[in-house]
């Protein structure tokens, strides 16, 4: 004979006699599902020994959920972060690396000198034409000879110490006074032209003495008076000592 009906072991794990849990269906079912998976998850972290307080959980949207963690310290402060460079550490012979106090004295002896080597590794970034503070640019722009408007903003004096190098190379070149020019003021547009010539003849002794060297400097465009005698210093400091020159300027309708 078989038991009744109300004896008869359920279907699923819960005691004899229970019916099973509901199971989510389609619909509306699966919010009721993901709300009691969030609910499991809120229990399970709040609860047992060293879990977490149920305030300190974010639970956003159904089915998802975001933990929030917090280290405790106590009324102790958080413990010194230990360089992370060891340059004292790995440059020990082997039977020093095993010995505990002499790590722990090598590591107080590291964090004091951190900042320094932090410093060396970073020289490179601090005479750099594109990160260099403007004090040190002024002070390379002494080393390499260079001479700047103080009116000039640092991003143009930045250029022209990146430029140093070709600037060096052409001096005292056409090309050379270009990119001064070009360099020192980009708004306006300059020109070079040469008063060169060529001059032979058949009996060496009847050429005519050659033209003193000389050139034109162009700008298509007005400059104010005062940026004429800045154009004109530029020109004076990167020209040959022997060349005259002239700076002719179209003037303002």
């Amino acid at each position: 004979m078989s038991p009744p009906d109300d004896d008869r072991p359920g279907d699923g794990d819960g005691p004899p006699g229970e019916a099973p849990p509901p199971v989510a269906q389609d619909g509306d079912g699966d919010e009721d599902g993901a709300a009691a998976d969030l609910a499991f998850v809120t229990a399970a972290a709040a609860g047992g020994e060293g879990g977490l307080a149920a305030d300190d959980l974010f639970l956003t949207g159904p089915g998802f959920g975001t933990v929030r963690f917090a280290r405790s310290t106590g009324s102790r402060s958080a413990p010194a972060v230990a360089s992370a460079r060891a340059i004292l550490r790995s440059r020990m012979p082997s039977i020093y690396q095993d010995d505990d106090f002499t790590m722990r004295f090598l590591e107080a002896l590291e964090q004091s000198l951190d900042p320094i080597v932090g410093l060396l590794d970073a020289l490179p970034a601090h005479f750099s034409p594109d990160l260099a503070p403007a004090d040190v640019l002024e002070l390379v722009t002494s080393w390499l000879g260079l001479e700047l408007n103080e009116s000039q903003p640092t991003s143009e004096r930045r250029e022209i110490v990146r430029n140093a190098a070709g600037l060096g190379r052409a001096r005292g070149t056409r090309r050379g006074l270009e990119l001064a020019l070009a360099l020192g003021f980009p708004e306006f547009p300059f020109r070079v032209e040469e008063a060169g010539g060529v001059a032979w003849a058949v009996d060496p002794e009847a050429l005519e003495p050659a033209p003193a060297p000389s050139f034109v400097v162009y700008c298509d465009t007005p400059i104010p008076q005062e940026r004429q005698a800045a154009v004109a210093r530029l020109i004076e400091r990167v020209k040959p000592a022997h060349v005259a020159y002239r700076l002719r300027v179209r003037q303002a309708r």
